[in-house]
Formats: C-alpha cells, sequence, structure tokens
C-alpha cells in the first residue's frame, strides 16, 4: 500500500525561470507481527546458596537446550544475593535469595508452551515462575526490511515526480535531494494478552492460547526537493 503527499514551496512567477520545488511524500506499509514476545522469571529463597544456584542453573541448562543458538531467548543470567531481617538494630541472616530472568521472541504459541512445559518438568518445587503477558510484535529484522523497501518506494515516487514536473513545467525537473523523517506507526504496538501479567505459572495448567494478533502500519515520509531548470 503507498500513498504519497505533495505540497509545492514555490512556484517560479515567470514561466521561462528556474525553480526550486520542495515537496512531502509519504509511503505506508502494513505490517503482520511475526513474533510472540514473553518475559518469563524465575524466583527462590532458601538457606542455602549452593541449592538455589543448583535449580537455577539446571534451569538455564534447559534453556540453552531449548535454543543452542540464542536465537529465541535472552538473558539467563542469574542474580544471588542474602537476605536479612533488622530489628532492633541487629541484623538477622535469614538466608539467600536467586533470580533469573529472559525475554523470549516465539515464532508460535507451540514453541512457547513448548519452552514452559520443559522447564515447569525440571524446575524444583521451591522455585516459583512468573510471566509477563504474552504479546505480538513485528520482528527487528521484518521492520528494517520494510524500512528498506519503503525507501525504495518513496525514491521511486519521487523520480515519478520529477518527470511529472518537466511534463507540466516543459522544463527538465531532477530530485536534489530527499531526506527521509523516520518511519512512525499508525498507533502504539498492541496487544493485549490473554494472559494476567506476573501470574504464577502452574504445573498442572493447560497450555495457554495465543492472544489477538492484528497488523501495524508503518508510515515513512521524506521531504523531497526538486530543480527545474530550462532546457
Amino acid at each position: 500500500m503507498k500513498k504519497w503527499i505533495l505540497m509545492v514551496s514555490l512556484f517560479p512567477l515567470l514561466g521561462w525561470a528556474d525553480m526550486s520545488i520542495t515537496t512531502t511524500e509519504r509511503v505506508s506499509q502494513v505490517l503482520t507481527p511475526d513474533i510472540l514476545r514473553a518475559q518469563i522469571g524465575f524466583e527462590e529463597q532458601g538457606k542455602s546458596a549452593d541449592g538455589i544456584k543448583e535449580h537455577l542453573n539446571a534451569l538455564v541448562a534447559s534453556i540453552k537446550q531449548f535454543d543452542a543458538k540464542g536465537e529465541v531467548c535472552h538473558g539467563g543470567g542469574y542474580y544471588l544475593s542474602p537476605r536479612y531481617s533488622y530489628k532492633e538494630q541487629k541484623q538477622t541472616f535469614l538466608g539467600y535469595s536467586g533470580s533469573l530472568s529472559l525475554g523470549c521472541d516465539f515464532t508460535s504459541i507451540d514453541q512457547y508452551n513448548t519452552l514452559l512445559s520443559q522447564l515447569n518438568a525440571i524446575k524444583a518445587p521451591s522455585v516459583q515462575v512468573n510471566q509477563s503477558a504474552l504479546s505480538w510484535d513485528v520482528s527487528v529484522k521484518a521492520r528494517e526490511k520494510a524500512r528498506l523497501m519503503m525507501r525504495t518506494s518513496l525514491l521511486k515516487t519521487a523520480t515519478e515526480q520529477a518527470l511529472f514536473f518537466s511534463k507540466e513545467t516543459k522544463m527538465r525537473c531532477n530530485v536534489s535531494s530527499v531526506s527521509f523523517d523516520g518511519t512512525q506507526p499508525s498507533e502504539p504496538v498492541m496487544m493485549k494478552s490473554m494472559l494476567r501479567a506476573s501470574a504464577p505459572l502452574k504445573e498442572e495448567s493447560a497450555s495457554t492460547e495465543a492472544p489477538i494478533l492484528r497488523d501495524e502500519t508503518l508510515f515513512l515520509d521524506a521531504n523531497v526537493q526538486y530543480t527545474c531548470v530550462n532546457e
């Protein structure tokens, strides 16, 4: 889908004078979200630091087995810190707290459910799992590809516009400069999940359904300057 807006900034007062014309051109492209984004976190509190490390390392190993090339999930480092309580200026050691978080971009809801099932099967009962709401989004790769195509489309529009000016003015008109203003979505990238944010996962819970998928429209504007001279 392509749209363009024309605003002529300057016309010649004399039919045979050289002139400069500036227009604002616009193109748009509809993108269909291609990834399901999710944040998954694990937390555990206990007396043994080694026990927490063992449990979190088991989860990290399972994630790496699922995503050997690191193309789906990012992060995976965990934090371990001591816990204390304070009363009457006295410090009492309570144990340790460990947390692990990662962000994942899934290509399908089945892939998401497969990872959750795998993690639930090996995680220790003392480990709490939390997840954000699932949301559809357009991947960085797809966005960059769309931007390149939109720039090409704008340049083609500018070239056609120069030919139109040449025909109408009986002069030789060329594109002298193009300044892209950047792409903007038509509306915020959506997507309310059917999941509740930060809701604990349960091993016996049913497979999660994907949220509603809606297309996103990107717009690209450019300021184009044309120079027209007499043949």
